[in-house]
C-alpha cells in the first residue's frame, strides 16, 4: 500500500501536467526604493521562468532570466539605477506562455512596466 499511494501521486502530479492549460500571470514588485536605486522582482501566479529585458527590446529565450537568489532566499531582486522600461513574459514548466505570446515570433504582447528611480 505505502508503493501504491506513492505511484498514484505520480501519475496525478503527470495528469496534471498533461492537462494545464492555465497561462501563468506576472507582475513586476518594487522591493526597495533608495536615492539612486530601486530594487524590484517579479510575483508569479504559479512557478514559471521569468525572461526579461531593461533595454526596451522584445523579450525572447535568449533574455536574462530571473534566477534563484539562494535556497531559501526565493528568487533574484534585480537593481536599477536608471529609470528603465522593463519588458518581461513567463513560461511554466508545461510550457504554457503567459498572454500566448511568441518569443521567438513578432508578437508585442508582452507585460511592460517603467520602473523609477529616485
Amino acid at each position: 500500500m505505502e508503493f501504491a499511494n506513492g505511484n498514484i501521486a505520480i501519475l496525478e502530479v503527470a495528469r496534471a501536467y498533461a492537462t494545464d492549460k492555465i497561462q501563468p500571470r506576472t507582475s513586476l514588485k518594487i522591493i526597495k526604493q533608495e536615492a539612486g536605486a530601486t530594487a524590484f522582482t517579479f510575483s508569479t501566479s504559479e512557478p514559471a521562468n521569468v525572461y526579461y529585458t531593461l533595454d526596451g527590446s522584445r523579450p525572447t529565450y535568449s533574455s536574462p532570466k530571473v534566477a534563484l537568489a539562494g535556497m531559501r532566499e526565493g528568487v533574484q531582486s534585480i537593481t536599477v539605477y536608471s529609470d528603465p522600461t522593463v519588458n518581461w513574459f513567463s513560461i511554466d514548466i508545461a510550457g504554457n506562455v503567459e498572454s500566448n505570446y511568441k518569443p521567438d515570433g513578432q508578437g508585442s504582447n508582452y507585460n511592460r512596466q517603467r520602473v523609477d528611480v529616485q
